[in-house]
């Protein structure tokens, strides 16, 4: 069952004990983040220590929760995208990287109450004693020129006239799957050529580069759209298209199917085109710097899986710089 938190009718006050239960409802009343699993991740570890004092909670602790999330494993919510819903095992372990957002939700909430002022003095977050799971789920998949040209015409051709246009944002803007989802009319500047993300996944404004190209497609179809409707819907102009079964169709005509051999986490997938996006420009030998700056990463630490794909630019411009006695010639 997901858990319900409660409206906190007092506030949490410095010097006084407080349950990790009392801590996770404070902090998730005033949650504007945009994690939507966040509060259930928490209700894990409220189940297990909710009613344990938040500043007893030592390494062992969260150790022992996170082995009883590892043996647990994946759920399934048999009241599909409703809460509330019967959870029941699936008997498949979970993704490092899942284990390790769980660790860094607790984590945060820990943190938070340290930084305002609510734990004792000296007190330090257990989670830190605790080992962070390696991962190795990064998608690394993208498309060549030519599987991009054979998608763009097999999806010319969808019973979803948007396709097209969907997927050429993707590439060129490297935007994520949600904020092209969630763009309106009135988000779109086609005289200027640019879109603005209202809402990224780093919680700030981004502004999306929209090529000649990608303004004739939306022109096409923009028709007399009102501002605040979706741009890719489907026949409601408010609701998100569910083009799921369009991709798939696309894919498939395009023959770009993977086959059972491929990991499922380097198969081709939507997520695939931003890939292609940074790819294709670190392949340019457009600095990393840049690319993340392209792909609204906070840091390089993401866009650092692209830096194999600079190699040939970064053999020219050392060939560049230092061959046929250039080095020595500037030396002397």
């Amino acid at each position: 069952m997901e858990h319900q938190y409660l409206v906190v009718n007092r506030p949490l006050i410095r010097g006084e004990s407080f349950s990790l239960s009392a801590l996770a409802d404070t902090y998730m009343a005033g949650y504007r983040g945009l994690d939507p699993y966040l509060g259930s991740r928490l209700h894990f570890f409220v189940e297990i220590l909710g009613n344990k004092n938040a500043c007893d909670i030592d390494a062992d602790d969260v150790q022992d929760c996170l082995d009883v999330l590892t043996n647990r494993g994946k759920l399934h919510n048999r009241g599909g995208t409703k809460p509330g819903g019967e959870m029941t095992k699936v008997n498949k372990p979970l993704a490092p990287a899942t284990v390790n957002r769980y660790r860094t939700s607790l984590q945060g909430v820990l943190t938070w109450a340290r930084k305002k002022r609510l734990m004792p003095k000296g007190w330090t977050n257990p989670v830190t004693d605790t080992e962070r799971l390696e991962e190795d789920n990064a998608r690394t998949r993208y498309l060549t020129n030519d599987e991009y040209d054979r998608l763009v015409k097999m999806a010319r051709i969808s019973c979803w006239h948007k396709l097209t246009a969907l997927i050429m944002m993707a590439v060129t803007t490297g935007a994520r799957r949600g904020a092209l989802m969630n763009l309106r009319w009135q988000d779109v500047d086609l005289q200027v050529g640019e879109a603005l993300v209202q809402r990224t996944k780093n919680g700030e404004p981004f502004v999306l580069v929209l090529l000649p190209e990608i303004i004739s497609e939306l022109k096409r179809f923009k028709g007399a759209a009102k501002p605040d409707e979706l741009i890719f819907c489907g026949q409601n102009p408010y609701r998100q298209m569910n083009f799921t079964k369009a991709w798939k169709r696309a894919v498939k005509d395009a023959n770009l199917e993977d086959g059972p051999e491929v990991a499922p986490k380097d198969r081709l997938c939507f997520h695939s085109l931003r890939h292609s996006h940074a790819s294709w420009l670190a392949k340019q030998g457009i600095p990393l710097l840049a690319i993340a700056e392209s792909m609204n990463h906070k840091s390089l630490a993401m866009t650092k899986r692209y830096a194999h794909l600079c190699i040939d630019s970064r053999k020219e411009m050392i060939r560049k710089s230092f061959q046929g006695g250039q080095m020595a010639t500037q030396t002397n």
